[in-house]
C-alpha cells in the first residue's frame, strides 16, 4: 500500500512540475507578443513625432527606424488609417504544423 501511495505522490509531483512549465511557457509567449507590439507602437509614435505622420507600413519602420522582427515566427497586423491617425497594431504567433 505504501508503494502505491509513493508512486501516486511522485506522479502528482511530476504532473504539477509539467503544468508549471506549461504556464511559464505561455506567460513568456504572451510577454514576447506584448513587447513586440509595444516596440512597433513606440517606433510609429517616434516617426510621428519626427516626421509629423505615422508610417504607412512596418517595412518603413524596419528601413528607417531599425525595427527587427522575426517574421517567420510572428504575424504583424499594421492597419494604417492616415497620416495623423494612430495605426492599429496586432501581433500574433504563427502556428507551425509539425509532421
Amino acid at each position: 500500500m505504501r508503494t502505491i501511495i509513493k508512486i501516486l505522490f511522485a506522479g502528482a509531483v511530476i504532473f504539477l512540475i509539467w503544468i508549471g512549465f506549461q504556464e511559464a511557457s505561455q506567460y513568456s509567449q504572451k510577454e514576447d507578443l506584448q513587447r513586440i507590439s509595444e516596440t512597433i507602437e513606440e517606433l510609429s509614435l517616434k516617426c510621428y513625432s519626427i516626421e509629423g505622420r505615422y508610417p504607412k507600413d512596418v517595412s518603413y519602420l524596419k528601413e528607417y527606424y531599425g525595427l527587427l522582427v522575426n517574421e517567420e515566427d510572428y504575424n504583424i497586423l499594421y492597419h494604417y488609417e492616415g497620416d495623423n491617425l494612430k495605426p492599429t497594431i496586432r501581433v500574433s504567433k504563427k502556428v507551425t504544423h509539425s509532421e
